[in-house]
């Protein structure tokens, strides 16, 4: 992207901190004008000693040059550390602003895109940027004031030094220009491979289970050999575009200094100058060559930076294909479900869903059975919003739910599958999801109400007992059950179980079911299954085939029907069908 559209970018985030920013150009004047007085006093303290002037007279420039040196430095070392802390927290916003962003964006951009990606974008690219800005705010505005100094101080003294001091600014910025600019291309290419890299790291540390069952450490070594080698491949292309840079403007700054070496010496012999002069005009010019080449470093910096903000700003561009409804609610306690002629296709011409309509009443259980493949996910895919149906319209207590506020509409939908989302701390921070406001006593008071009290007795350190990353130390029944108790504290008035007993062992079925019933009493419920066990609970039954309704009716009903898909696959025992 353009210079002028990531400063546009990036002024957004740094604009709040206004005030320090003003810091710290305070700051920077106040160094770059100690450092265009140092070439001043040299001349004084060279064109007093010629003169013959006693040595106290000598001391005073001498005493203010070492002062100013060390002023200089104390100057410096705070406008860093302030440039540190405007930097980070400009991208720390920018961090946040992205994560969020990240997490608003629909099921369908997460499926393209992988966590190693996304995570490689919103750490590694900003760290790029928090990198760049803490130098080059404080380094090139310090750059161009000490330039700007230098040409006035050199027209002040003749014409002559000001043309050859701006003749060499004027060539250092040119080449600058001319050569750093062909290695944006290069960094993006970096960024993009490591990019690669970390979504085929994170994906093969995911599937780590697989990959050792299946022997697959060879080619998990090889493929990541491959791409290393390719992100070094463009390092070294990058670095060698940067020494070229650097070797034009090295050769542009030795015709400067040589130039105005050989003027200095024409003046001098002329009578024009004084000695003193003469070195002043000559360490003026050389004076310039410092902030050149920091400016030369900080614009190969920043076309990392460009490269990495270009890809942070496409990230912020994509919009969701799920938008927030207009504002409306959806009523209290448990809601009923309408599919009104729903269809929908995640690819063209392929449909999982086709026509699809029913209406479950509140408080009712409505079981779903279906082959692999028939359209169940999809089905509570759109009930959760993941999705939107390409036809029809799905409702929730008589309300459609495009209409609901996302947070709105799915904190009143608890959803439990076959893996259950804990992570590494507290049992009581994975129960209340680390909200701060869920008390104690509601903790336990959830617990109670599902009847397992006694099963939680199990966690010596009760509430503060540590759960490991993604559950670790836990069997996938014991998830199950925390899950029912989190979906208790947050009361929804629509449950959905998809699979949730798939994993289970005998013994925690028993107790899960048990606790399903007292989360279930009194609400809507939805639960998908292969187990035709799991779904006696079920008030209703609907089968699906390919996307459509073979059967839907009174669970009691369609049992007794000997003549019903349901009543087959009971007393055939044919569950294999549903797998």
């Amino acid at each position: 992207m353009s210079l002028k559209g990531a400063l546009r970018f990036l002024w957004t985030y740094l604009k709040p901190m206004g005030a320090r920013l003003i810091l710290l150009v305070s700051l920077m004047i106040a160094a770059t004008g100690l450092r265009l007085l140092f070439p001043q006093l040299l001349r004084s303290l060279v064109d007093r000693t010629l003169a013959g002037a006693p040595l106290p007279a000598l001391l005073l420039p001498a005493g203010l040059f070492l002062a100013g040196a060390l002023l200089i430095q104390a100057l410096r070392i705070t406008a860093t550390m302030l440039s540190e802390r405007i930097a980070w927290g400009a991208t720390n916003a920018l961090r946040l602003d992205l994560a969020r962003h990240v997490l608003g964006l629909d099921i369908a951009f997460h499926k393209e895109h992988t966590p190693g990606e996304l995570i490689e974008r919103i750490d590694g690219d900003v760290t790029t940027l928090a990198g760049f800005f803490s130098q080059f705010v404080a380094q090139v505005g310090t750059s161009l004031l000490l330039i700007l100094g230098v040409l006035l101080f050199l027209f002040t003294e003749g014409w002559l030094p000001g043309l050859v001091g701006l003749g060499s600014f004027a060539l250092n910025a040119t080449a600058v220009l001319s050569v750093s600019s062909i290695t944006v291309k290069a960094w993006s290419g970096i960024r993009a491979s490591a990019t690669e890299m970390m979504s085929f790291v994170e994906e093969r540390i995911a599937g780590r289970e697989e990959v050792k069952a299946l022997g697959a450490d060879g080619y998990v070594v090889r493929g990541l050999v491959a791409m290393s080698a390719k992100h070094w491949r463009l390092r070294r292309r990058a670095r060698f575009l940067e020494s070229t840079a650097s070797g034009v403007t090295i050769g542009a700054w030795a015709l400067s200094l040589f130039a105005m070496l050989l003027l200095a010496f024409y003046l001098y012999r002329a009578g024009s100058v004084t000695l003193g002069t003469a070195m002043m005009l000559f360490f003026y010019v050389d004076l310039l060559n410092e902030p050149i080449a920091t400016i030369r470093e900080q614009m190969d910096e920043m076309q990392r930076a460009r490269a990495a903000l270009g890809r942070l700003v496409r990230l912020k561009a994509v919009e969701p294909a799920i938008t927030d409804g207009a504002g409306a609610a959806l009523p209290d306690g448990p809601l009923s479900v309408t599919l009104d002629r729903v269809s929908f296709q995640y690819e063209e011409g392929r449909p999982v869903l086709r026509g699809l309509s029913f209406h479950l009443e509140p408080g009712r259980t409505l079981g779903i059975l279906g082959r692999t493949g028939s359209g169940k996910s999809s089905l509570i895919r759109l009930l959760c919003r993941f999705y939107d149906p390409q036809e029809g319209c799905v409702r929730l207590g008589g309300v459609d739910i495009r209409q609901v506020p996302l947070d709105a509409l799915r904190s009143r939908i608890g959803l439990i599958t076959q893996e259950v989302g804990l992570f590494g701390g507290t049992l009581r921070e994975n129960l209340a999801l680390f909200n701060p406001a869920i008390t104690d006593e509601r903790i336990w008071a959830a617990v109670a109400d599902l009847g397992l009290t006694e099963w939680f007795g199990r966690f010596e350190e009760g509430l503060d007992s540590r759960i490991g990353p993604a559950g670790g130390g836990l069997s996938a029944g014991e998830a199950q059950l925390l899950a029912l108790v989190r979906l208790s504290l947050r009361d929804p008035g629509l449950i959905i179980l998809d699979e949730f007993t798939a994993r289970i062992d005998p013994v925690t079925e028993a107790l899960l079911q048990t606790a399903v019933d007292r989360l279930l009493a009194g609400r809507t419920a939805i639960i998908i299954a292969h187990r035709l066990t799991t779904v006696e609970r079920a008030d209703y039954i609907l089968v699906l085939e390919q996307g459509s309704v073979v059967e839907w009716g009174p669970r009691s009903l369609l049992a007794r029907d000997p003549h019903s898909h349901y009543s087959q696959l009971r007393f055939v025992g044919r569950e294999e069908v549903l797998a």
